[in-house]
């Protein structure tokens, strides 16, 4: 094994060398300079240990010392308090599997009266149905190819699309997996491609190798995009908006700032959930006749407050844009074009912001970028990871001659890392010069990045191999077949990574008539003087009535 590479040194190179060199992110003068101030913890642990191929923990951490050295800027700015920054590694790890270690009153998500709490929002039974959570996976094509079909919030589109039914009674998981592999083995890919994505609106891809993806016309019209894309409205005159006058106790660099959440399913929910740590007020917008998935809620919602709108109604557009009235941000986190066929989309949303005069940030979120041919296809962490190439390494990392969906969904919570540092540059520019803005964020712009940082040596690989010796994945793996292999397997090599210290409590509304105390992966980077930390707890669906706190 390569004896100088540490985890450390690697995300430091990454932070200094990489983000802060690159003039893409326009990052201000004032952030390079505290960056100085910004470190990684020397006491956690040194040498790689997520059994993948790639840098899942360095590029965690660093752009984890990037929004909290932005934030640390405007924290500086705001509040006149220079301080220093540390990033914990380990916590930057812990944060890919935020989901699967949340805890209610000491009880997992698996416990049975935790999991009936949140199977209650699995309106479409793509949890309690093992055929139907099957239909999102990868199989084998009629041409050799393997594709990753995807059931998304509702899997009758895409069971439809394959000629399947709707419901089957089986639930022995390896007999339905071996008759999806037969029945998408009929198709050839490129066809199942056009007809899944273009006549059925379903999730789903060809799985590629990362130069087959760098040759496509997807991967060309999108290489050259930065982590996020940055756009001021050139039509808009509109003042510069101060930082908001604030009492504060804990000097987060968002504080009095008011965002809308529209979006479901970690990426775009963990930008909000961030944003809520960094100080933020959060109300998101949910909707109780649409599926959801109840165990995301309860970590993706900490900090937010829940407010069920029906927007195709009079009285739930009427409701969005009395909450717009004063709103700083809105997430729209649904699929290209969803929020503005609903009324919501950038143009009218900074029409809206310029008749009250003051500028608002439009953040968006979706899979494939926001140019070439894709872009208006809908998309997942699985779908990312499988058209950039990344399954593909992973499956080369595991010997196989298939891709596997990689282990933790690495790119939906590092998209969330990169959708805040979205904000906080926007919000940084609207004070200074006013306007309207438009970010656009996309898992296959992070992992674009993660490509380019490249994979650890063969040395490195063939350890991580050893340690975990006894995980055994494959393509039929699904995410909660591949999540809980890969905890159990990090319980066993590292056990020391899931320190007590590294987890925060707070009280919870979680459905239980009572506050309960959610237990969850804490803050990754820790301030002299700044504290990190939500104002509320976690919440389900309608907790909250549809007005600012």
């Amino acid at each position: 094994m390569t004896t100088d590479y540490t985890v450390q040194k690697e995300a430091e190179k990454i932070f200094r060398d990489v983000l802060l060199r690159d003039d893409r992110l326009a990052l201000p003068d004032l952030v390079k300079e505290v960056a100085s101030r910004t470190t990684f913890d020397q006491a956690a642990i040194s040498k790689p240990y997520i059994p993948c191929p790639l840098k899942f923990t360095e590029s965690s951490s660093a752009l984890w010392a990037l929004i909290s050295t932005f934030g640390n800027a405007i924290v500086k700015k705001r509040y006149g308090i220079d301080q220093s920054v540390v990033v914990n590694t380990d916590i930057a790890s812990l944060f890919l599997m935020s989901s699967a270690l949340v805890k209610v009153d000491g009880k997992g998500l698996q416990d049975p009266e935790i999991s009936k709490r949140t199977m209650k929002f699995d309106l479409a039974k793509m949890l309690t149905e093992p055929w139907r959570r099957l239909s999102t996976n990868i199989y084998p094509t009629k041409d050799g190819r393997w594709y990753h079909t995807h059931g998304s919030m509702n899997a009758d589109r895409v069971l439809t699309c394959l000629g399947l039914p709707l419901h089957d009674p089986e639930n022995n998981e390896g007999e339905i997996i071996k008759r999806y592999c037969e029945r998408v083995s009929q198709f050839d890919s490129d066809w199942l491609d056009i007809v899944e994505n273009e006549h059925f609106q379903q999730a789903g891809t060809i799985c590629l190798t990362p130069d087959e993806y760098l040759a496509s016309p997807q991967g060309k019209a999108v290489a050259n995009d930065p982590l996020f894309l940055l756009e001021q409205s050139s039509q808009d005159i509109l003042p510069p908006v101060p930082w908001p006058e604030t009492k504060s106790a804990t000097f987060r660099p968002l504080e009095g700032i008011k965002i809308i959440d529209i979006s479901r399913v970690i990426a775009a929910p963990t930008i909000c959930k961030l944003a809520a740590l960094f100080g933020a007020t959060v109300v998101r917008i949910s909707c109780d006749f649409q599926p959801d998935m109840g165990s995301l809620l309860v970590d993706g919602n900490l900090g937010k407050r829940d407010v069920t709108l029906n927007l195709k109604s009079p009285e739930g557009r009427k409701a969005l844009e009395k909450l717009l009235e004063d709103a700083d941000v809105i997430l729209d986190g649904y699929r290209p074009g969803a929020l503005q066929r609903l009324g919501f989309g950038p143009a009218y949303v900074h029409a809206l912001a310029r008749k009250r005069g003051k500028g608002i940030v439009y953040i968006r979120e979706n899979c494939y970028g926001w140019s070439g041919p894709f872009a208006h296809r809908s998309g997942w962490q699985q779908i990312s990871d499988c058209i950039t190439g990344v399954s593909w390494l992973m499956g080369e990392f595991l010997g196989l001659k298939e891709p596997v969906v990689p282990l933790l969904p690495n790119s939906d919570y590092q998209t969330g890392i990169i959708g805040l540092l979205g904000i906080l540059s926007a919000l940084d520019k609207r004070a200074e010069s006013g306007g309207n803005f438009l970010v656009s964020v996309s898992l296959n712009q992070f992992n674009s990045f993660l490509l380019s940082l490249g994979s650890y040596s063969p040395e490195i690989q063939e350890s991580l191999r050893s340690q975990h010796s006894n995980l055994h994945l494959r393509h039929y793996d699904d995410m909660i077949q591949l999540v809980s292999k890969t905890l159990r397997s990090l319980f066993g090599a590292v056990p020391h990574l899931f320190q007590p210290k590294y987890f925060s409590s707070m009280p919870s509304n979680m459905g239980a008539g009572k506050d309960e105390t959610l237990t969850f992966v804490g803050p990754v980077a820790t301030f002299d003087t700044t504290k990190l930390c939500y104002d509320v707890g976690s919440c389900f669906l309608g907790t909250y009535q549809p007005v600012w706190p």
